[in-house]
């Protein structure tokens, strides 16, 4: 895998997010929350990075992690043909269950607290589970070929993680996925950035 040093965010809060509604790979937007969460993820990156030139900018193409990126590219002055637009980069695809509640997911699908491994194999119904997208965000990784900024999802992230660091599954899926910090790993290591 590269080595390349990567920032990665993930997208605001939006109001799916604050429901504990399931979005997976639905369109849902940034709410008022999210959008002051991005503004100062991306103040805090523009401040320990202040110049990016030889990074990329990749990005998944839902709408919560578009906007996202867009005050990436705003502080940045980057138009969107700058941009990498991946679907690999996609939140996990909960298929049948995606608009429900994680109440009502908790009823039948293995729990990311009692039975993590379990909860890292589940396959929903016509979605995917973290060994079936870990395949593609392993592809996504190895085909890096220079530094990167990141905007994507919290399953992502956990997923990215857990393949640079080698973690075990119950591990994966209890990594925290904050929406006001962000990480960068460089140099076999991970730091964390606060936004303020």
């Amino acid at each position: 895998m590269t080595a390349h040093p990567i920032y990665f965010l993930r997208h605001g809060e939006t109001q799916w997010n604050l429901e504990r509604r399931l979005q997976g790979q639905r369109n849902i937007e940034l709410n008022a929350t999210g959008h002051g969460q991005a503004k100062a993820m991306v103040a805090k990156l523009a401040e320990i990075l202040p110049d990016p030139a030889g990074f990329e900018f990749h990005v998944s193409p839902l709408s919560r992690t578009r906007q996202t990126m867009s005050y990436v590219q705003e502080a940045y002055g980057i138009d969107d043909d700058a941009l990498v637009i991946d679907d690999r980069l996609m939140e996990l695809n909960f298929g049948d269950w995606e608009g429900s509640m994680w109440s009502e997911v908790d009823k039948v699908a293995p729990s990311p607290q009692t039975d993590p491994e379990g909860y890292h194999d589940w396959l929903p119904e016509n979605g995917e589970s973290y060994v079936t997208a870990g395949e593609r965000v392993a592809a996504w990784y190895g085909d890096l070929t220079a530094p990167a900024i990141v905007v994507s999802h919290g399953g992502i992230s956990r997923i990215l993680r857990g393949q640079v660091f080698n973690l075990p599954k119950r591990e994966i899926v209890q990594l925290k996925v904050p929406q006001t910090r962000f990480y960068r790993i460089a140099d076999g290591g991970i730091d964390w950035f606060d936004a303020r």
